[in-house]
């Protein structure tokens, strides 16, 4: 209990600090603009055909909602309601009392509405830990369960989407799967009616938010399975049950009859991919699973080392024979290889691999058994136990990096991960050689990467020709020739040097002319880089070289590795 409170005055710190809902876009920003978004127009303004938002003022049309467009031209939501309908308490709230206020205005995004979004996922989150504490407490002892929360709850970036991005879908489904878990327990401790229809009903609301988050409904099939012979004996049961299983499947569609009538408004139909209006898809037979556990761009265990404990700890449930074991190890596993399928991998603008949190629930199991297991021994306990509270303050620091940018919201590469490793804010030489994903190869399941600052290092061709221009000044040989073609021509000298040079960028060889001219933009922005230029000042003395002759080094490297080449330019 001592945790769940350090938590309530924590996050209740955090929020009052960081007074995002403040700022002109507030939280509801990002993917939230679309969750959001059919509470105000389904309340206040009554239409969710979203035609409302061509009468605003053309600065606020994309302020606060994103709507998609069918292939009929109809707007349309590209994500689905189940959010919506978590947030509908506190938007309910928020609405009340901005009516009983003359001097807000009830729009449904104003700030109220805002703070109450913010502190949605903070009771969300809060009452997890509640149920999350109780079910853990029925196979682990109190002081492991106090650690379990509080690891999970400080050392992973659910921090982050309890917080500084609340509204997420994260804290949500975090709560709904471990709401889920503890409804399967009941369930098969008394399979009545009522509690049927409620893990029925939670059950359709985890797959309404999260279509994907539908694999956490193998629990019920495999809940207490521990062999093959269980595993039947679990069909068995549940065949004899079958009444219950289709009042169950009723309950689960239930929720969806708000998602399949607003489709059925828009475009026709029941059942509608909105995520199919904007190329998304998943890429089966190509998953980037080594990217998204291990990479520097993405990495789960990368930005979030807690849960590599945890995973390893499923050997551990396992061997323990935990009645969720199996069931947890195999949602685990179908997830993983789910959201690495998906087009973008790394869900868009994210502290980590935020698309796992919502089975963090779940995780806490595997995460407890490992530290049951050490707390056994004192000397491991000790020496465990330090590096958890380590990686929890590393995960807490890497939050405020984030939030400075000194970790990128799209992905990063490892030389840009360790330029700012243990460093609060980004450094100049950090913003040269960041990465980001080409969305549009993404979505054909091509995965490149350009970089993010490269845009300031344009080279036009106006550029290019004027160094081209310049260099036949310089080059004596060249420069006779061109003069013999314009007295042979009978044409003037500057004419052929503009066909020359017109040529060379049109053939695509003015590469070496392009290559000089951004060496000499990053050689530049190194000497303007104190960092940097201290860094390239001590590897010149180490090497015995010239500083202009190590900057000049370092600037071919960046260039030759991260920026855009000649050969992807003037297209």
């Amino acid at each position: 209990m001592i945790v769940i409170i350090l938590f309530i005055i924590a996050i209740s710190l955090v929020n009052f600090n960081h007074h995002t809902y403040n700022t002109k876009e507030g939280v509801i920003k990002y993917d939230v603009k679309s969750y959001y978004a059919f509470l105000p127009a389904a309340i206040i303004e009554k239409d969710l055909s979203f035609n409302y938002i061509d009468k605003l003022p053309k600065k606020d049309r994309n302020l606060w909602i994103w709507p998609s467009y069918t292939e009929e031209g109809k707007k349309i939501m590209l994500t689905t309601c189940g959010l919506s309908i978590m947030y509908s308490p506190f938007f309910f709230l928020a609405h009340g009392i901005a009516k009983l206020n003359p001097n807000i205005e009830a729009t449904g995004y104003t700030k109220p509405y805002h703070i109450a979004l913010t502190f949605s996922a903070y009771v969300y989150f809060i009452l997890a830990l509640f149920i999350l504490r109780r079910i853990l407490l029925k196979y682990f002892d109190d002081k492991t369960t106090a650690l379990t929360l509080f690891f999970i709850g400080a050392g992973t970036n659910l921090f982050f989407y309890v917080s500084y991005e609340a509204p997420s879908p994260h804290a949500y489904n975090f709560f709904l799967i471990i709401l889920f878990l503890y409804l399967i327990l009941r369930w098969y401790n008394k399979t009545s009616i009522k509690n049927t229809i409620f893990l029925g009903l939670i059950g359709g609301l985890i797959t309404l938010i999260r279509p994907t988050n539908i694999i956490v409904l193998l629990l019920i099939p495999l809940f207490g399975v521990s062999s093959i012979k269980s595993l039947r004996q679990n069909i068995i049961f549940l065949v004899k049950k079958w009444y219950l299983i289709i009042i169950m499947m009723i309950a689960f569609v239930i929720v969806w009859i708000p998602q399949f009538s607003y489709w059925y408004y828009v475009t026709g139909k029941i059942f509608y991919f909105s995520y199919g209006t904007e190329g998304g898809k998943f890429f089966f037979n190509n998953p980037q699973i080594t990217d998204f556990l291990l990479s520097y761009k993405k990495g789960w265990y990368i930005y979030t080392p807690l849960m590599l404990i945890a995973t390893i700890g499923m050997y551990r449930l396992i061997k323990i024979k935990n009645d969720i074991s199996w069931a947890i190890l195999f949602i685990l596993i179908i997830n993983i290889y789910l959201l690495s399928s998906w087009w973008s991998w790394w869900f868009g603008g994210s502290f980590g691999q935020r698309s796992m949190v919502d089975i963090y629930g779940l995780m806490a199991f595997p995460f407890a058994a490992v530290i049951s297991k050490k707390r056994k021994y004192k000397l491991s306990k000790i020496i465990f136990i330090t590096i958890l509270f380590i990686l929890t303050f590393f995960n807490q620091f890497q939050i405020q990096q984030y939030r400075n940018q000194a970790i990128h919201y799209w992905w990063t590469n490892k030389e840009a991960y360790w330029e700012t490793f243990l460093k609060l804010k980004p450094t100049c030489k950090y913003w040269k050689i960041i990465q980001k994903p080409n969305y549009k190869k993404a979505k054909q399941g091509i995965y490149e990467f350009t970089f993010t600052y490269d845009k300031h290092m344009k080279i036009t061709k106006e550029d290019l020709k004027k160094e081209i221009l310049l260099s036949i000044q310089k080059n004596k040989n060249l420069k006779d020739s061109l003069v013999l073609i314009a007295n042979k021509e009978i044409i003037s000298f500057d004419s052929v040097c503009n066909n020359f040079s017109n040529n060379l960028i049109k053939t695509k060889k003015a590469k070496k002319h392009f290559d000089k001219l951004k060496i000499t933009k990053l050689e530049k922005y190194i000497k303007g880089c104190k960092s940097w230029k201290e860094e390239i000042e001590k590897k010149a003395k180490k090497n015995k070289m010239s500083l202009p002759v190590a900057i000049n080094n370092e600037a071919k490297r960046v260039y030759y590795r991260y920026s855009q080449q000649y050969k992807d330019t003037f297209k």
